[in-house]
This record gives C-alpha cells, structure tokens and sequence, in this order.
C-alpha cells in the first residue's frame, strides 16, 4: 500500500483526545503539522521557547489512495503544506489514517512540570500495547499485528449477561470435568498417550489453530504457558493422577529434548504437543548432537551448552545458533542496549521472510521510540 506521512505536534489537550479515540483520530484544534520529521522537530524546539509546556511529535500515517480520493472531493482554501490543520485536512488525515498515530520524540524545557503525571499515564498506556504488538507478531505463526483498538473493552450489560452465563457453564463444565479425570487418566500410562489424546479427543478447533499458531519464538517464553493451559494441564493429568505408570513416565521422559518442564511436568507434556501440532519433531541428526552434548557435559554446566540444545531439538541451524549466542552475550554484556538484542533474538526464533523483517523493524521503532519518550519524562532533573 502507497501511503502519505505527516508529522504533527500535540500538547496534554490533544494527547487526552487521542487517548480518548485510541490515538486514531486527530482533534480538529490546528495543530501543526509537516512533511518532514526534522521540520516538526524545529517547530518543537522553536516553540518550547515560549512554553513551558509538554509537546510531542508524532507520525501520522495515512493511505495515499483513501487521502487523495478524500482530498479531491472536498475543496481546502488552506493549500498550505505545513503550518496549522485545517478542518478540511484534519478529517483528510482521519479519513485515511492507516494505523494508530506514533509518538515520536518530546520536547520541553522542565519535563517534570503539572503536565508530566498525566502525559505519561497516557504514554504508558500505549508502550504497553506497542510492547504487546511487538511481541505478538513474533510469537505468532500468522505474523498477527494487533489492530488499534484490541485492548477496548465493551462494558454493555448485554455483555456482562452473557459472560455471566459463559462462567456458569464453565463451572459446571469443571464439575463434569473433575468426574471424568480419573477415569481418563487410568488409561493413559505414557507422555505421547497423553498428547494424542489432547489432540484426537480433548482440543477444540479454537484450541488446536491457538497452539498451532504459536511460532518457535513462543517456546522460548519462560513462563508463557504457566498460568494459561500449563495449569489445565496439571489439573488434567498431574495433581489429581493416581496412574503411576504414567506419572513415572513423565518423570523419566527422554522422548525429546525439553529444558522447561513446568512445575510439575507439564511443560514436557505442552511441548511435545505443540511439536506435533506444528510438525517440529527434532530431525534425527539433531537428536544425536544433542546426546552427544549431553554426554560431554552435566546439569551445571554452562548455559551456553543448555541453549544448543534447545535451539538443536528445534531444528535450528548452526549458524543461526551461533548468531543466537551472540545474541545473548550481548545482552548479558549491555545492559542500555538488552531490549534491542532480545528482540532481534526473538526474530531469529521466529524465522522472518524479508517483507516480515520489514514489518519487524517498524513495529519495534514504533515500540522503542514511545518507550524512549516515556523514560525521558521519568527522569529526574
């Protein structure tokens, strides 16, 4: 898609307007605007002269066939190409707008004025979904780039009715449940029965194109998976379980290379069905590196050998592992620097295409640039 950029400067009034809407619509208060980020940006320090107020810069993307289409119907005595927005412009820009509008940099002479408290609880908001988009898209098969508005919450009784009817067919559901678990569990006496039947009886379609849209990058989430199905998982075939066949299985299961196995063993259980839901079975070659690692060294060794084997038993390649490791050193060696190489580790985890790479790097400027305003107004003068 063609698109247009401008770049406009907001102050607290109109940071609240967007907050309002998402940060998807600009107010009509003509607000200054350009083409050109450096021009903004002198705007910015031209103005702080004779403010003491907060201002913010920020990209305003649009969709050159929906501005032209706009711009062409709707004449605009204000041809001027920076300055203030007109009313015709600010709904050109609304009407194409293409994503939400990016905080870019701010700018003030006292960044701990009356304003601070309530900018950066607006901009807190939004690095946090920036953060969510980011790690969203990779630690999504499908590359999902979460639209504007996914953190709304409707709050219509309508709704509330039909959660409360949702919680009550869940909890008899769970009653259900706990009468059948028992006999479930006395006929599965091994790791892969368990997950076979996972597949085969126990995942809805939801469930299984969930998990089957977990990328590999979502496998290295430490604690991803503790709370959510994790838990499901104990209670199904660990805390109530009195098969021993079964539980003395799980806690001698070699089947494949696992270095998260939960609290109890459920990691183990989870990663083997996510395995097999995404056809990601360790190739047999890898298999007998890993054991051949495993031979040469024992549980304390260093971390380095661990994460070999974890990225071998995915399948990566050598020299993916090595730029992974690299990776890690520096991260374990740059403390200002850590977001930037765990980050771009993530997307060596998740394998991206060139046009995925590209996606990648906007969706983790956008992040860096509102983290980078936000911490620059928590600091201390």
């Amino acid at each position: 898609m063609k698109t247009v950029t401008f770049y406009v400067l907001l102050g607290l009034k109109d940071l609240e307007f967007l907050d309002k809407n998402n940060f998807t619509v600009l107010p009509f208060n003509e607000i200054l605007f350009t083409f050109k980020k450096e021009d903004i940006e002198k705007y910015a320090e031209t103005s702080i002269k004779h403010t003491d107020n907060i201002l913010i810069t920020a990209r305003v993307e649009c969709g050159m066939d929906r501005f032209t289409e706009y711009r062409g119907s709707h004449s605009d005595e204000n041809s001027a190409e920076f300055g203030g927005l007109s009313e015709i412009k600010t709904n050109t820009l609304n009407h194409s707008l293409i994503d939400k509008i990016k905080i870019e940099n701010v700018f003030g002479k006292n960044f701990q004025n009356a304003d601070n408290e309530k900018i950066l609880s607006i901009l807190e908001f939004e690095e946090s979904f920036f953060c969510f988009r980011l790690r969203t898209f990779l630690n999504t098969n499908s590359k999902d780039v979460i639209p504007a508005d996914y953190f709304d919450k409707p709050t219509d009784n309508v709704i509330n009715e039909e959660n409360d009817k949702k919680l009550e067919k869940i909890v008899k559901e769970q009653r259900s449940f706990e009468n059948e678990v028992n006999e479930i569990t006395s006929k599965i006496n091994t790791v892969e029965e368990a997950v076979d039947f996972l597949i085969n009886e126990d995942l809805n379609k939801n469930d299984f194109e969930e998990i089957k849209n977990k990328s590999v990058a979502n496998q290295f989430e430490e604690t991803v998976e503790h709370f959510g199905y994790g838990m499901y998982l104990r209670n199904l075939f660990i805390y109530p379980n009195e098969n021993k066949v079964f539980l003395e299985n799980l806690k001698n299961y070699e089947g494949h290379y696992v270095d998260n196995f939960g609290e109890f063993g459920e990691g183990i259980i989870g990663d083997l069905l996510w395995r097999k839901i995404n056809n990601f079975e360790t190739t047999e070659q890898n298999c007998k590196k890993i054991k051949e690692i495993q031979e040469r060294i024992d549980r304390d060794s260093h971390w380095d050998f661990h994460i070999k084997m974890k990225l071998l038993s995915y399948n990566f390649t050598e020299d993916e592992i090595e730029q992974h490791l690299k990776l890690q050193k520096k991260m374990d060696d740059n403390n200002d620097n850590f977001e930037e190489y765990y980050f771009q580790q993530k997307a060596l985890l998740a394998r991206l295409n060139k046009e995925e790479k590209e996606t990648f790097e906007n969706i983790k400027q956008d992040y860096f640039n509102i983290q980078n305003v936000v911490e620059r107004l928590k600091q201390k003068p």
